[in-house]
């Protein structure tokens, strides 16, 4: 279930189907719904991933042949935004059942563009109905030559993290079937990737700093699965030599289904590489599993750590930061470990709170734990985060606007969606050596606000 402190509209379990089955390029996720349905999602899906696009060339002409036309955006079922349409049905639907305006709206649209994936999901109030559409479904889609998942009876009430895993094993499941998988032999060792997804507020920094850091190692990326791959990228999964998942709590259904159905051993980041040390330890033993030589990217963290410690020394002096600095972050468990560790253990601030998002199982509890309890800090976790005062507060924007509402010395560092607005034009991370150079600036900048104001 999702804390009752976020009183805001947050991402629930069909914001994790929609964010899965959205991570494969020139898909089209259909609600199956009134419109107000889909406003959320259109409205956040892809805010934080640049969909490369065929609309401009680079001669000074404009291409159409791959842009999506006007009059499409302009239907009664995209209502002006380019993704996540919904079948706009009308109350008499509800009544006569939906069949018929689903089938237009399908009809209409993969009429008048090319998809490489169909998934339709109903909505509260359709996923009473029990009209059994699937067969509607298998038609069109064999009509229009693409495969399809329905997710007839989605789990309202829980997180996006169960959303996003239960979707990714139903797209497993239908585009790599276990009788298809073949092992790689030779060649430079690849890894696929897991746990992204399309609702992540750094997606496209994330996954940047992940491959580049992996390329150092000699490690290629065939599949970053949830993050806007191809149908072929992510057809081929079985063909990579080890599935890396980040973020366990998105992944603890789908980490299951890869072991138990395709060659690949599967490595687990129970931690987000947050800071120089994890970045460090995760590179190290991705790199003795295959067998690479991790110096070159060694030597990037060495950089990483000399570059933040000159920058640290010039504005914090030789003290390093203020004794009476503090922090609270939200987030997953896996996510939330990282913030602790490059914060307090690298960074030598204490935390406030740490507040877990979304249910989180025992082990991964535990590990966050331990992590706290041995800087001494295990009363924080679960504070209120409401109580919060004078700290630097990571969060999504909301939650940093309502503490900002009771405390007026808060500095807030977005880390995840809903935003405030802020227009990032160059991609952003908080992991690897960019992401602990990004988040270090960050703080500095906080430190020399949170003074200001006192």
């Amino acid at each position: 279930m999702i804390n009752p402190y976020l009183r805001n509209t947050t991402a629930d379990y069909i914001t994790g189907l929609v964010s899965a089955c959205e991570g494969i390029k020139d898909s089209l996720v259909l609600l199956n719904g009134p419109l107000g349905c889909r406003f959320y999602h259109g409205y956040a899906s892809g805010q934080s991933l640049l969909k490369a696009s065929e609309l401009w060339g680079l001669r000074g002409e404009l291409r159409l042949e791959n842009a999506m036309e006007d009059a499409l955006i302009r239907s009664q079922y995209f209502a002006g935004t380019p993704q996540i349409p919904g079948t706009n049905l009308r109350y008499e639907d509800y009544i006569f059942g939906t069949r018929e305006q689903l089938n237009r709206a399908l009809n209409d649209i993969l009429t008048e563009r090319k998809y490489s994936l169909l998934a339709v999901i109903q909505t509260p109030g359709t996923s009473l109905l029990g009209e059994g559409l699937e067969g509607d479904l298998d038609k069109i889609s064999g009509e229009f030559h693409i495969p399809f998942l329905f997710f007839e009876n989605p789990q309202f009430s829980e997180d996006p993290c169960r959303g996003y895993d239960d979707a990714m094993v139903r797209l497993l499941e239908l585009l790599v079937p276990a009788s298809k998988c073949q092992k790689k032999s030779g060649g430079k060792p690849k890894v696929n990737l897991f746990g992204f997804h399309t609702y992540e507020k750094y997606l496209e920094g994330d996954v940047a700093e992940a491959e580049r850091l992996l390329a150092l190692c000699g490690i290629d990326v065939g599949c970053v699965a949830g993050a806007n791959c191809t149908l072929e990228s992510f057809q081929s999964i079985s063909d990579g030599d080890v599935n890396v998942v980040f973020s366990p709590e998105r992944c603890r259904k789908t980490e299951r289904f890869l072991r138990k159905h395709y060659n690949s051993p599967v490595f687990c980041t129970s931690e987000m590489p947050v800071g120089p040390d994890l970045t460090e330890k995760w590179l190290r033993e991705i790199s003795a599993l295959l067998h690479t030589d991790c110096g070159p990217a060694l030597l990037e963290i060495q950089r990483t750590r000399a570059r933040m410690f000159y920058y640290i020394a010039r504005f914090m002096g030789g003290q390093g930061f203020p004794g009476d600095l503090r922090y609270a972050a939200e987030g997953e468990c896996s996510l939330l470990c990282g913030y602790v560790d490059f914060l307090s253990n690298y960074l030598g601030i204490r935390p406030v709170c740490i507040h877990p998002l979304y249910a989180s199982n025992e082990e991964e509890r535990e590990r966050l734990t331990e992590m706290l309890r041995q800087i001494g800090a295990e009363q924080v976790l679960d504070f209120d985060i409401m109580q919060v005062r004078d700290s630097i507060l990571l969060g999504n924007a909301n939650t940093i606007l309502a503490v900002t509402a009771y405390s007026k010395n808060i500095y807030g560092i977005e880390t995840a969606y809903p935003s405030s607005g802020y227009i990032h034009v160059t991609p952003k991370t908080h992991i690897g050596c960019a992401g602990a150079l990004y988040l270090l600036e960050q703080i500095l900048n906080g430190v020399r606000l949170l003074r200001a104001w006192r």
